[in-house]
């Protein structure tokens, strides 16, 4: 039994006839014959009877009737999905990033593709940078976002946005009333920091910003999320350093102040990486486009 074998006895079954039926499918009526009684054969049951040059419906023939159409629609149905899946309507996208960009810069992005695109499935995983290197690699996810390029033969890194860092502090904290930061400022009187864990993009953002300054940052606390750290600081328990695009709220409601360095181009830029050797489907080519175009060359100047 096969399903052209099903798709010519399903249309001789409407029709009762071999000669529309041979018609309608432009084929010759011996054709028609001939695969009906193979799948007689390959069944071992009388699907019509032959009665001088009409055919009818066997008992074992309705009720094969029955199973074809339901067997012919979800053929369709299946055609039709995969056709989705190969134009790129439909299908799943896993995305791994940090903290600061999966949920602070992403979300918005993602709506929008959503919008162009509403039978797409996006999942959202927050990772550390080392985190969402080994699944990228591993195929675990189909692109990250994660500060400065991963040096591996196997990754394509193309450049996202750029991300302005700052100093958060509590407007309790003797900065408060700054407007800005200096290096000598920052050399002398800095106070211990609230870090992310060993392996997050934002801990090493600190340790080459100490470098820059020549100071070697104290650890107060180390947390896993960049919401502790901001309430952390909010309680006056250390300075950190985080994304501007971060604390944008909690320094609009002044429960942070948030201090640049004069003279200091302290940012970081954020790349959208793939493994170039997972097959790139249609979907996965329209995201990839998709966010390309939206890119932000550089940072919005204040």
């Amino acid at each position: 039994m096969n399903i052209h074998q099903i798709r010519i006895f399903y249309l001789a079954a409407q029709t009762l006839s071999i000669t529309q039926t041979a018609k309608k499918l432009h084929l010759s009526q011996p054709s028609v014959s001939i695969q009906i009684k193979d799948l007689e054969d390959s069944l071992n049951v009388r699907l019509f009877d032959r009665i001088s040059r009409r055919i009818a419906l066997t008992e074992a023939g309705k009720v094969l009737y029955e199973y074809a159409g339901r067997i012919l629609r979800l053929i369709d149905e299946t055609q039709g999905v995969m056709s989705e899946f190969s134009s790129g309507e439909m299908g799943k996208i896993v995305i791994g990033a940090p903290n600061t960009i999966g949920v602070y810069i992403l979300p918005r992005y993602l709506g929008e593709f959503k919008d162009a695109y509403p039978k797409v499935e996006i999942a959202l995983l927050t990772l550390n940078r080392q985190e969402a290197i080994e699944q990228i690699l591993a195929g675990e996810v189909d692109f990250a976002f994660i500060q400065e390029p991963p040096r591996h033969a196997d990754l394509e890194s193309e450049f996202f946005m750029r991300d302005e860092l700052v100093f958060i502090c509590s407007p309790k904290h003797h900065w408060a009333k700054l407007d800005h930061l200096t290096p000598s400022l920052i050399k002398h009187e800095l106070d211990p920091m609230i870090v992310r864990e060993e392996g997050s993009g934002t801990r090493d953002i600190v340790d080459l910003m100490g470098k820059k300054f020549g100071v070697t940052p104290r650890v107060a606390m180390e947390l896993s999320s960049t919401e502790g750290i901001k309430g952390a600081v909010e309680a006056n328990l250390g300075l950190a350093v985080l994304s501007r695009n971060v604390v944008k709220r909690e320094v609009a409601d002044h429960r942070l102040v948030a201090l640049s360095v004069a003279g200091m181009d302290c940012h970081r830029d954020f790349f959208i990486v793939r493994n170039k050797k997972r097959t790139f489907m249609s979907l996965l080519g329209k995201f990839y486009e998709f966010m390309l175009e939206r890119r932000l060359p550089i940072a919005p100047k204040r």
